[in-house]
């Protein structure tokens, strides 16, 4: 008897011990599930930003390119009748040239039509020496976008910097509030793209504040966007039928405003859609699984006012490369809005 007690009581202890070593599994993970949020990249002090905005400038300097109407000075050393100025390059990309006729001009730099104009006259000339020199450079441009006084497309024939490209374009736009002229840029959201990639420019501290270190010398093809900040847009682009800009309303999610985007296209990524808030040099990124979103197992996004949704294509993660696809795509809808508004007029 003494020994059934004796069983019965270590099959107990046993039980026992066996429910303290096995914890009850954990709750389920909640059907809504908030979208993984990060920053991307880390902000930076100003003085690393001007550090990295002289790496970029020296990294995309580069001589510009002869084009059609520019009007440039050649020479001959000790030719006088093969020096000749004004000499315009032609609608066909071409330029005339005593002894040798025409020259293809356009799309090469300064040195390399010396050369070419060089080997074409050593058959004429013993050791010529060629000078080229640019005297107007009319094929040359930058576009101003957004919250100026005159937006659009401006020569770049001599040194322009940032600050003097607003000044040109009449300053910012002003709006009046309770008597007083206010500004309506938003300078927070301000960029400047050059080759499709924005530069770490602080536009605030230039424009607000005077910090002529972030005013640096503009590029031919550069674009400046200073986007308003009372009309409130969120961009949608990437994987999507329709890419487009689309006005702000309060409580406006991400999925129904995807809607307007008109469909995916077949490489869409549905599952890391993008949300990017905040300036571009330094935004926060919002990836969320959008098949969960509609399937009611992971929250929605609330956009603000100059998000930008972008679906990626699938196999791209890299935030490097994914900035590479936004700025061109943003340059290319705000270029269409200029070209709308110059027929327009």
């Amino acid at each position: 008897m003494c020994s059934i007690r004796l069983s019965i009581t270590l099959i107990a202890a046993i039980l026992l011990l066996g429910c303290a070593s096995n914890p009850p599994p954990p709750p389920p993970p909640s059907a809504t599930a908030p979208p993984q949020q990060q920053q991307m990249p880390r902000m930076m002090t100003t003085e690393e930003q001007l550090a990295e905005l002289r790496r970029v400038v020296v990294e995309t300097a580069s001589a510009p390119r002869l084009g059609k109407s520019d009007v440039l000075s050649i020479s001959v050393y000790d030719e006088q009748d093969l020096s000749v100025r004004g000499i315009p390059v032609r609608p066909d990309g071409k330029i005339s040239f005593p002894l040798i006729g025409d020259v293809q001009a356009e799309g090469l730099t300064v040195d390399e039509l010396s050369e070419t104009i060089t080997e074409r006259l050593r058959q004429y000339v013993l050791a010529p020496k060629v000078s080229v020199i640019v005297q107007e450079f009319n094929s040359l441009n930058y576009t101003m976008y957004g919250e100026v006084v005159r937006p659009g497309v401006y020569p770049l024939a001599r040194d322009v910097t940032i600050a003097e490209a607003v000044a040109r374009a009449g300053g910012l736009n002003k709006g009046q509030f309770r008597a007083t002229s206010v500004e309506v840029a938003d300078l927070t959201h301000a960029f400047i793209a050059r080759n499709g990639k924005p530069l770490p420019v602080d536009f605030i501290r230039l424009l607000r504040e005077g910090d002529l270190r972030f005013d640096v010398n503009l590029q031919p093809g550069d674009f400046i966007s200073i986007p308003s900040g009372l009309s409130k847009e969120v961009y949608i682009i990437g994987e999507v039928k329709s890419p487009a800009l689309f006005a702000f309303r309060e409580n406006m999610p991400m999925s129904r405003t995807l809607a307007q985007a008109e469909g995916f296209t077949r490489d869409a990524d549905l599952s890391r859609v993008h949300v990017v808030r905040g300036a571009l040099s330094n935004p926060v990124l919002i990836v969320t699984d959008f098949k969960k979103v509609i399937n009611g197992q992971a929250q929605d996004v609330q956009l603000e006012p100059g998000d930008i949704v972008y679906v990626p294509p699938t196999k791209l993660a890299a935030w490097s490369r994914i900035i590479d696809y936004i700025v061109p795509t943003i340059q290319a809808l705000q270029t269409g809005i200029i070209l709308s508004d110059t027929v327009r007029r």
